[in-house]
């Protein structure tokens, strides 16, 4: 069963916080198994303060935190919102940029689990904007106390 998620229940299963509030919508979320979720890129994030005056580019690393905020939904106990899952991101593999992202940009995100060892489970990922490729490769995503 599929399950979709407004920012206010995404706030209410992460610990994440302003600015680190990566993910404004889940369209759909898979328990365990997938999830997607939508990144709106504005001219107003913090970010843009610095990175990089007159030529605005949405930085790589925040691409790779906002898709390891959704492989924590994914894996986190949907039946327990009152506790945020705290997952650490454990790896980063193969990781391709291909499109630079900008400000306006709507970014896609996709995981799907991949093999699970002890705490930990490897996640595929794959970032779009406007159906192009934007960014793909492999997370790994722990939960210490599982």
């Amino acid at each position: 069963m599929s399950t979709v998620l407004t920012a206010a229940q995404i706030l209410r299963r992460l610990p994440h916080r302003h600015p680190f509030v990566m993910l404004d919508a889940v369209t759909e979320l898979v328990p365990s198994h997938s999830g997607a979720a939508l990144k709106n890129i504005s001219i107003s994030d913090p970010v843009f303060a610095g990175h990089f005056p007159g030529e605005p580019i949405y930085p790589g690393v925040l691409l790779i935190e906002a898709a390891g905020h959704l492989c924590g939904l994914v894996m986190a106990d949907l039946d327990e919102p009152a506790a945020p899952a705290i997952g650490y991101l454990a790896s980063v593999k193969r990781f391709r940029f291909v499109t630079l992202v900008r400000p306006g940009d709507q970014v896609r995100i996709r995981a799907t689990a991949g093999t699970r060892f002890g705490g930990m489970t490897d996640f595929s990922v794959a970032l779009t904007v406007n159906g192009a490729d934007v960014a793909s490769g492999s997370l790994v995503i722990a939960l210490p106390n599982s």
